[in-house]
């Protein structure tokens, strides 16, 4: 028997109200909270805010943070999980918060700030440059890589226990900051390079450094990280994560569904409630129960425990 899925992304809280997120909304959103206690364990809220300037982009932090803890509150069954080694040891869903993208920061204090508010997990970049160097847009001679405040920042956040997500850094900027590392590489949601030449998928040799360093990938539902041509559907998935477990390991993988970060979801998946379909879509492909198992969310729940 199955358990409950672990999801290392989803931009939902940016999607839906409280109460659409607390009683349910499945004709606007991938997942909901009903949808959650039925098939999750482990979700990673994705606060997705470069498209505002820093003081903008505060205060819809703060909106949706407030909308996301009146939701917790009506739904019930929920925490928040502010020790990420606790991931999988109590009951109902637990919540990971994560900000996708640190435009908005000024420095180290605005890093404490995030921590007091209950984030755990800090993607360096979205798609474009900011402070701390290059993201995914920067291609060839305009990857610069990251910048001296990346790099210490890059130090400070691990050692005051985020868990840094190289997921939209640039090829230089990837390495330089696995590089810089002392912890396991992690990336909540990207598919494979060698699949589908996306600028935000990993190469092979970054597959074999995840792997390598005890690290974590989430193969990631985004249609056109999938196949070029967008015209994705379940089996797609299934080969990216199985070219992800020939390079990284079975114990590397698992998925970062990028649930409200898309429009179109791949055919045969619907949103939160197809996790049991992914499930037996694993077996159905080869896949050992205990494989399968692991990929569904024990490697991302064992990852955290040990970070």
């Amino acid at each position: 028997m199955f358990g409950r899925a672990a999801d290392a992304h989803c931009d939902t809280v940016g999607r839906l109200g409280a109460l659409d997120l607390a009683l349910g909304c499945p004709e606007a959103a991938h997942l909901d909270f009903p949808r959650l206690r039925q098939n999750v364990k482990l979700q990673f809220m994705a606060f997705f805010l470069h498209q505002a300037a820093p003081e903008q982009a505060w205060q819809d932090l703060r909106r949706m943070r407030r909308n996301l803890q009146v939701a917790m509150e009506l739904c019930g069954g929920l925490e928040l999980m502010l020790n990420l080694r606790q991931a999988g040891l109590k009951p109902g869903v637990q919540l990971v918060l994560a900000v996708e993208g640190l435009d908005l920061l000024a420095g180290v204090s605005s890093a404490e700030e995030l921590y007091r508010l209950g984030f755990r997990s800090l993607g360096l970049f979205w798609n474009n440059d900011n402070f701390l160097g290059c993201g995914a847009d920067a291609v060839g001679a305009a990857d610069c890589g990251l910048t001296k405040a990346g790099r210490d920042f890059v130090v400070y956040a691990e050692s005051r226990g985020f868990l840094l997500d190289l997921a939209h850094a640039s090829q230089n900027s990837f390495w330089q900051a696995a590089d810089l590392q002392r912890k396991p590489v992690f990336v909540s949601h990207a598919c494979c390079q060698a699949l589908c030449p996306h600028r935000r998928n990993l190469s092979d040799e970054q597959l074999r450094r995840v792997g390598a360093s005890g690290g974590w990938l989430g193969v990631t539902m985004a249609p056109g990280f999938l196949r070029l041509d967008g015209q994705a559907a379940l089996p797609d998935l299934l080969k990216h994560i199985q070219h992800a477990v020939n390079l990284a390991g079975e114990d590397a993988v698992g998925f970062g569904s990028d649930f409200d970060g898309v429009e179109h979801l791949p055919q045969g998946i619907a949103g939160a409630q197809s996790w049991p379909d992914v499930a037996e879509a694993l077996l159905a492909a080869g896949f050992s129960q205990r494989q399968a198992e692991k990929i569904l969310g024990g490697n991302l729940l064992r990852f955290l425990r040990e970070y």
